[in-house]
């Protein structure tokens, strides 16, 4: 009986005779993971597998890190021997946790024999990458950098600035934005600082950045305001140290209102004092507002005219203040503009004049509102209009009318 052997079997053969370990040549690689990404922590441990195929024989394998040594790894060298009744050996690299800021990490480790020969040669992969993730705060800790709160008073007549600094701590990688926003009142914010939201940015390296926020000049009167200057977000991998991620600002009360009581006066032609209230640190329903412990003052001008209907100044009336400007001490909130009122004999109809306060004359903290125009009005006086009288004969003798013979009879 002839032994023919099979088809597949001569496949096997012819392809073993092609193997190049059939000329006694052994391979050493690294066998299953070669990229590992991996946290800075003391209990991180890469494992890689070396294995030898082809032609058994002991061998000496080592693992060396690329490049200079950063501290990151315990050991930065391994060997492995794998004898000739084994296949694979595994080595273990320790990673280091330290208290570094650093950014992401990329290390490379290399396979290289002990001892190279003819029959033991290098496989693939022969490298290893290992990416250690940022760590230790890399990318800072952004935070204030100042008091908590501050107290600022509003500029008169511009802006002014209000610098904020913040600190990036720990470490200084890379670009960070830390968005901000402002909170508080009562008031809404937009009328007293600029601007209420936005962002801050540190450049790679930069561990403090100085950011100017704006305190508008609003002409508006206001009580203290309070305002919380608030970290909302990061990005570009840093923190916000919550403990220190918001500064008050406290707006000390301003911009006190100047304004007469009532704009109209209507007064009798008697000799008298007529006394005007002028108001400041006042609202409408006469509570207090802004600013009063400086002293604040402004003039003001007296308007006439030459008709008859326009009351004439030291005829019709006297302005009794030695200057035309009103002053206001700190703490007080009123004044009074004196004007003698003229009685003469002379008859007259209904006279006016104005007082206008003088805005910009005004001196102080503090703002013109309305009414910022009186007008005093002097009644008609001493008969204007004249006397009505009977002029007649009848006031010097007796007249007898015949009612039957006179159908009318005139009076002068």
């Amino acid at each position: 009986m002839n032994w023919m052997p099979s088809a597949s079997l001569l496949v096997n053969l012819l392809t073993a005779l092609f193997i190049p370990f059939v000329f006694g040549e052994t391979e050493i690689r690294f066998a299953g993971q070669t990229k590992f990404v991996v946290n800075e922590t003391s209990t991180t441990v890469i494992r890689l597998i070396i294995e030898r195929i082809g032609e058994p024989a002991n061998v000496t394998a080592i693992v060396s890190l690329y490049g200079d040594d950063t501290g990151d790894f315990f050991d930065t060298y391994a060997a492995a021997f794998i004898p000739v009744g084994e296949t694979n050996r595994t080595v273990y690299i320790a990673v280091c946790d330290d208290d570094l800021p650093e950014p992401d990490e990329t290390f490379i480790f290399h396979l290289t024999l002990q001892k190279p020969s003819a029959n033991v040669k290098l496989g693939w992969p022969r490298t290893v990458t290992v990416t250690i993730l940022s760590n230790d705060n890399a990318f800072g800790i952004i935070s204030f950098n100042m008091p908590f709160s501050i107290t600022v008073r509003e500029p008169r007549g511009r802006n002014e600035s209000v610098p904020l600094t913040l600190i990036r701590e720990k470490g200084t990688y890379g670009m960070v934005t830390v968005t901000f926003e402002v909170e508080g009142g009562p008031n809404p914010p937009e009328e007293d600082l600029s601007p209420v939201k936005g962002n801050i940015t540190f450049p790679p390296g930069r561990a403090t950045v100085v950011y100017n926020l704006t305190v508008l000049d609003d002409e508006v009167p206001e009580n203290d305001e309070i305002f919380l200057i608030q970290l909302k977000s990061v990005e570009g991998g840093a923190e916000i140290n919550t403990s220190r991620s918001s500064v008050e600002i406290i707006i000390k009360k301003n911009d006190s209102p100047v304004r007469f009581i009532q704009n109209v006066y209507l007064v009798p032609e008697e000799d008298h004092i007529l006394l005007i209230p002028v108001v400041r640190g006042k609202d409408d329903n006469g509570h207090l507002i802004g600013s009063d412990e400086y002293e604040v003052s402004i003039s003001y001008v007296i308007i006439t005219g030459n008709s008859t209907a326009h009351a004439q100044q030291n005829l019709d009336f006297i302005d009794l203040q030695a200057t035309p400007t009103i002053v206001f001490p700190p703490f007080i909130h009123e004044s009074h503009l004196k004007f003698q009122i003229v009685d003469d004999t002379i008859p007259e109809i209904a006279e006016s004049f104005h007082v206008v306060l003088l805005k910009d004359t005004l001196q102080g903290d503090a703002v013109l509102l309305g009414p910022s125009i009186v007008q005093i009005t002097i009644k008609p006086n001493d008969k204007p209009y004249g006397v009505l009288s009977f002029n007649s004969i009848l006031f010097e003798r007796i007249v007898v009318i015949d009612e039957d013979t006179t159908s009318r009879y005139g009076l002068s």
